[in-house]
């Protein structure tokens, strides 16, 4: 009945011209008359200037009568989940056999993303309660939100808003928590979970002020594998995330999103026609290039969780455009019976020469996918190290593939790195699946067979860093070389292992689009990204102790500071970077910090929504149980508080 009415009121008021039906219904006036705590975001001052969010057992904290109250006005949607692990702890929860189940399948982002709270980088949480073998240890909510508005209607998320500010509670926003920095959760917090909002409708044509074409409308919920299927009901292409938990309404579009088409149509933020979102007064608002114009800027590319909890967005789609693959790799480390390792000078030479070929794979439009690994020496405690890359490139028959690729097959083979590609090694994919191809591969017939490409849908146990290398880095042999030595350096002396994304999402690549990503995402040959080597977690190994997490971090960032001293002017990729490295104004937003600072300031006049390593968040900091700012790495298992603030 209760859900009868509400759409009632939702069809009697005049509402935005908005996607989808669930986004018609909303939250009225008449509605908040009778409860203040549900009552709208005025224009006039702000309220008082809280010093914290206030957190359980604080006075203010909403009584469980308040909750229930709110609960009533939800119809229902309120949850209070604990925390994913509860099961493997003593107490009325207790479950060894879910408790088994949890610990197999940990390291699945499935888990996580389909949990109302838990998330992909479990570090960021505190590690408060984990899949444990031992029920008595403790477990706790940690940096995990209280409460969840499981969302299903845009009223619901404008309630969830509304809430908060007026309550002075954290909130934050989670589809999947495919998330390294931990964005997406917060102790003592009210959380907003858009995972159900799954909607997607795609227009053959469609039509604005200046664009004219195939588009598709995603309703918050939607991850990569939803897009994926999409693109192959609807015979179309559109930019969607490599990993399939990644929420491609969120911090995709909101923090750049690369894809296997980056070179070729630009990045995710580059496709979006049209945005939906409730703002910080808890309003939905329309935001395109004639309608609030500041916030469709800031919204594709300054990041997400900062200026409002988008419900849709309209995007750009394409014909199918195929795509054409293989793979290469080369080791140090034999890994078949009479194979013959090749010596670390040549593998390393080998580097080089791959890394003086990758601007002309952005060239062809194309993307390499690459690791630099350490490989354990069968028999020995030493290790060497294995290369592996997969360079796709779109609409390229697999003869003009292979004609690409021979340049660069030769300059390994003249450095002593004897590589084929087999005929039926290069494939054809109509499109790309959500993850990327593992069994296209170039055969190294002296050495060994290539290791599997890692995905990007895994629980991950520390911090990770990035830094873009861009077209400056290729301006000679003497900054390649540069170059070389610092990823060299970073491997070999570091003892971490590279990741890199090689592509150029270039302004006229793009459609010359006008928003925030940062000016050096458009000049970079390779997102690179390094961790240690026990970075992805599968639930079983030991949770690393705080004081261990911020010496790592520390060495981590000494290391990553050689290539930023190379690449002066360049950024990271905010959604696979540091959060808490020292300069992340600058490597996340550069020059277009100053500009977004002021539309968070002009959208969110009381800091209602904040993320780590977003504009804006140095205003507010994570404290402990003593009340202090923290050292270290800052995870989210404490208060909220203002800098400066008692």
């Amino acid at each position: 009945m209760l859900l009868s009415t509400l759409l009632l009121t939702a069809l009697l008021t005049p509402v935005l011209a908005v996607n989808f039906e669930w986004e018609k219904i909303q939250l009225t006036e008449a509605e908040t008359r009778n409860y203040s705590a549900i009552r709208f975001g005025g224009e006039g001052p702000v309220g008082p200037n809280v010093k914290c969010k206030i957190i359980p057992g604080d006075t203010d904290w909403p009584s469980d009568v308040e909750w229930a109250r709110f609960n009533d006005t939800l119809g229902g949607a309120l949850l209070k989940p604990l925390p994913l692990a509860s099961p493997c702890y003593t107490g009325p929860l207790y479950n060894a056999a879910r408790c088994e189940q949890l610990k197999r399948t940990w390291s699945s982002a499935s888990l996580h993303s389909d949990d109302p709270i838990s998330i992909m980088s479990q570090w960021a949480s505190g590690n408060t309660c984990v899949a444990t073998s031992n029920p008595d240890s403790t477990c706790t909510q940690g940096g995990y939100p209280v409460y969840v508005v499981n969302a299903t209607t845009a009223r619901h998320i404008q309630l969830a808003v509304n809430f908060a500010r007026n309550q002075h509670i954290r909130l934050v926003i989670k589809n999947s928590g495919h998330d390294f920095n931990g964005k997406s959760i917060g102790g003592n917090s009210l959380s907003v979970w858009t995972h159900n909002l799954k909607s997607l409708t795609y227009h053959p044509s469609y039509t604005t002020s200046d664009y004219s074409g195939r588009a598709v409308a995603l309703g918050a919920g939607i991850q990569a594998l939803d897009g994926s299927a999409a693109m192959r009901r609807y015979n179309m292409t559109m930019i969607i995330a490599g990993g399939s938990t990644v929420g491609l309404v969120g911090g995709f579009f909101q923090g750049g999103g690369h894809s296997s088409y980056t070179s070729y149509y630009g990045l995710g933020a580059d496709q979006v026609i049209k945005i939906h979102a409730v703002t910080a007064d808890g309003k939905l608002v329309t935001a395109d290039a004639e309608e609030n114009p500041d916030l469709y800027w800031a919204f594709r590319g300054g990041g997400p969780g900062t200026y409002g909890i988008v419900t849709s967005i309209i995007v750009k789609a394409f014909p199918t455009t195929p795509i054409t693959s293989s793979s290469i790799s080369f080791s140090t480390v034999p890994t078949r019976p009479n194979a013959t390792a090749i010596s670390i000078e040549t593998f390393w030479a080998g580097l080089r020469e791959y890394w003086r070929f990758t601007p002309k794979i952005s060239e062809a439009g194309g993307i390499g996918y690459n690791f630099i690994r350490h490989t354990p020496i069968p028999g020995t405690d030493s290790s060497g190290f294995t290369f592996t890359t997969s360079i796709s490139v779109p609409n390229t028959s697999t003869a003009a593939y292979r004609a690409f690729v021979r340049p660069l097959l030769q300059s390994l083979n003249d450095v002593g790195i004897p590589l084929t590609i087999p005929a039926d090694a290069v494939q054809r994919f109509a499109t790309f699946p959500p993850d990327q191809p593992q069994a296209v591969t170039a055969t190294d017939t002296d050495t060994n067979t290539p290791a599997a490409l890692a995905l990007g849908d895994t629980v991950s146990n520390t911090l990770i860093a990035s830094r873009f290398f861009t077209l400056d880095n290729h301006a000679s042999n003497t900054t390649l070389e540069a170059m070389h030595l610092a990823i060299r350096d970073f491997v070999s002396a570091g003892g971490y292992t590279f990741h890199g994304i090689d592509y150029t999402p270039s302004l006229a690549r793009s459609g010359h689009p006008s928003n925030a990503i940062h000016p050096a995402f458009r000049r970079a040959t390779t997102h690179a990204e390094g961790y240690a080597s026990d970075a992805w977690w599968d639930g079983q190994t030991r949770v690393v102790p705080a004081a261990e997490q911020a010496a790592r971090h520390t060495r981590l960032q000494a290391y990553m500071q050689k290539w930023r001293d190379i690449t002066p002017g360049s950024g990271s990729y905010m959604n696979e970077g540091d959060a808490q490295e020292e300069g992340w104004k600058d490597a996340f937003f550069g020059s277009n910090y100053a500009r977004l600072a002021g539309v968070k300031a002009q959208w969110d006049r009381e800091g209602v929504f904040w993320a780590v390593g977003m504009v804006g968040s140095d205003a507010w900091e994570v404290r402990g149980s003593s009340g202090g700012g923290r050292e270290g790495v800052v995870t989210q298992d404490g208060r909220l508080c203002r800098v400066g603030g008692a």
